[in-house]
């Protein structure tokens, strides 16, 4: 019995004994007199989170341009001024020949004297036959008074502009001139006289006369 109780406390120094040598220091350690070295913890690596990205500035407000078409202003139409003419309807029925080529022509002295633009303009009873300096056209004047009428010969009238007008000068001489619309010289008033178509002229010097005759009449210039 005191052989087992020997035995077993044998194994339990053993064991014990066993148990200190394992806990010891190492051989390393224990040589260099220094304590065993504390194994190191690893480092402990922190993700810091990713500050949020700032806000996107307010973007800068866009601005439209709408474009405006502006109403069309109103436009006023020029009023023309009413073109004034003599009426002369009353010389038309008596047979005296307006706005066409005519002769006009001494009546009744039993020759043929028209009359015709001379040298200078110089206007005068003076034309034989047809051509371009004895042919005249009676028109109704820029006037308001009736049985009014300015001559003009059609050869002198043929280009664009103001034209050429027989006019009555002081003393009662006649002379072609440039139209001056209602000019007095340049206004005849036409007065019925003697047989049917004829006619004196009255200008603003006096009534037209040849050798002492007023008496007037229009021949057609187209044969």
């Amino acid at each position: 019995m005191r052989s087992i109780i020997a035995g077993a406390v044998a194994l339990v120094g053993a064991a014990a004994l066993s148990a200190c040598a394992n806990s010891g220091p190492t051989p390393d350690a224990a040589s260099s007199g220094n304590p065993a070295a504390t194994p190191a913890t690893a480092a402990s690596t922190t993700t810091a989170p990713a500050a949020p990205a700032p806000a996107p500035a307010d973007a800068a407000p866009t601005t439209t341009t709408t474009a405006t078409t502006a109403p069309p202003k109103a436009t006023r139409t020029p009023t023309k001024a009413a073109t004034v003419t003599s009426d002369v309807s009353r010389l038309k029925r008596l047979g005296i020949t307006l706005n066409a080529g005519v002769l006009i022509d001494v009546a009744d002295d039993g020759k043929d004297r028209y009359l015709a633009i001379g040298k200078n303009g110089v206007v005068g009873f003076t034309g034989t036959s047809r051509t371009d300096a004895t042919m005249m056209a009676l028109k109704a004047a820029p006037v308001s008074q009736k049985d009014r009428v300015v001559i003009k010969p059609p050869f002198y009238n043929e280009d664009l502009g103001a034209g050429s007008c027989v006019a009555q000068t002081a003393g009662g001489a006649l002379k072609l001139e440039t139209c001056v619309p209602g000019k007095a010289g340049q206004i005849w008033t036409v007065v019925p006289a003697g047989d049917s178509g004829q006619f004196e002229l009255h200008g603003n010097h006096g009534v037209v006369s040849v050798d002492g005759r007023t008496g007037l009449q229009t021949i057609a210039y187209a044969k």
